[in-house]
């Protein structure tokens, strides 16, 4: 078997594979978003694990298998959330997600002061998803947090980390910091100057299928996983996907609907545009560019939570009303129209 570990929004999910690719069996755990103040987005990496230590010995039990039945452990998530660490590799501060909006002054300056720098080397325009804005924050914001961080790590990493003690991301999550130089192969000693963040943070880049640690005795103990089992690096969550769907050659496209919503297109080379993401492909020489809504599942579970459900109710019971409520209404709802920015928009703005 093989096993798969995906960090999403609000619930991490774990698959078994057989070596044809067929899933046997799934388990997840959800987990909770904290926004302390308006446009916030913030994460507890401890509850990543919890919830990965809950869910793999539930999906061994579901397929009946045993540890030393998993050949390898492979991760996704989405790009540009980050968590720091110490030097005794302590957690300093909440994950601050993608979707987290509170750069938006440091957005405008950076737009101003080097916008078109910022495209050309990292091929992305400044906003506040990408890491390097919400650094620049962070340093003006939360400065003693800044000058004790020792490692950057992206979700997937730092779960891993805690697997196997290793330290590495891959070149999509890389370029999802804005502070990678695509053409150099290199973290942007330019980019991350103009910052003022240091280089020593930034992990070392491989390749999404490099086997990058194993298991230890420690991590297999909580985990349920067997000592020595081969983690592999992994890469963004829409890459993963992109791939899956069997979007491999240039000229594919994938539209994904989850708690973000993206239309993918690949190509054999990057797109540079202001209102476009651009990414490397899980499969080498390829690329994926993206247009992107922030909201989309999860503003039709924000319209359940707060005009549909009561409290006890089952949620996908009252997912299930609704859709009986909107069955009845005309196609088109009278006109009604809702611009899903519940936290801050990508594309096409």
């Amino acid at each position: 078997m093989l096993l798969g570990v995906d960090l999403g929004a609000g619930a991490m999910k774990v698959s078994l594979l057989d070596v044809m690719g067929r899933t046997v069996a799934s388990a997840s755990s959800h987990f909770a978003t904290h926004s302390p103040r308006p446009g916030w987005a913030e994460q507890d990496p401890e509850d990543w694990w919890r919830a990965l230590c809950e869910s793999m010995p539930r999906v061994m039990a579901a397929a009946n298998i045993a540890a030393d039945q998993i050949q390898a452990v492979s991760f996704s998530a989405g790009t540009h959330s980050w968590v720091l660490l110490d030097e005794f590799d302590r957690v300093l501060r909440p994950a601050v997600l993608w979707s987290d909006q509170r750069s938006g002054a440091e957005v405008k300056e950076l737009q101003e002061r080097a916008g078109e720098a910022i495209l050309q080397i990292a091929l992305n325009w400044p906003t506040p998803t990408w890491t390097l804005t919400q650094l620049l924050w962070l340093q003006r914001h939360e400065p003693g947090v800044a000058r004790r961080a020792r490692r950057l790590m992206m979700p997937k990493d730092w779960l891993r980390w805690r697997l196997c003690g290793e330290w590495h991301t891959d070149v999509t999550d890389a370029v999802g910091t804005m502070l990678w130089d695509y053409k150099a192969h290199a973290w942007s000693g330019e980019l991350l100057d103009l910052i003022g963040w240091p280089a020593q943070t930034m992990p070392p880049v491989v390749t999404p299928e490099a086997v990058v640690g194993r298991v230890t005795a420690a991590a297999a103990a909580l985990s349920g996983l067997q000592v020595g089992t081969p983690l592999v690096c992994g890469t963004s969550d829409t890459s993963a996907e992109a791939y899956a769907a069997g979007a491999d050659v240039g000229g594919a496209g994938v539209i994904k609907l989850a708690t973000a919503a993206t239309v993918s297109f690949v190509d054999r080379q990057p797109h540079a545009h202001r209102t476009l993401i651009n990414y490397p492909f899980a499969i080498p020489e390829l690329w994926y560019t993206i247009s992107a809504t922030n909201s989309c599942a999860s503003a039709h579970r924000w319209l359940r939570d707060m005009f549909f459900r009561r409290e006890g109710e089952d949620g996908a019971a009252v997912f299930a009303h609704m859709d009986s409520l909107a069955a009845a209404i005309a196609p088109g709802s009278d006109g009604l129209l809702f611009h899903p920015y519940l936290l801050g928009e990508r594309a096409p703005y």
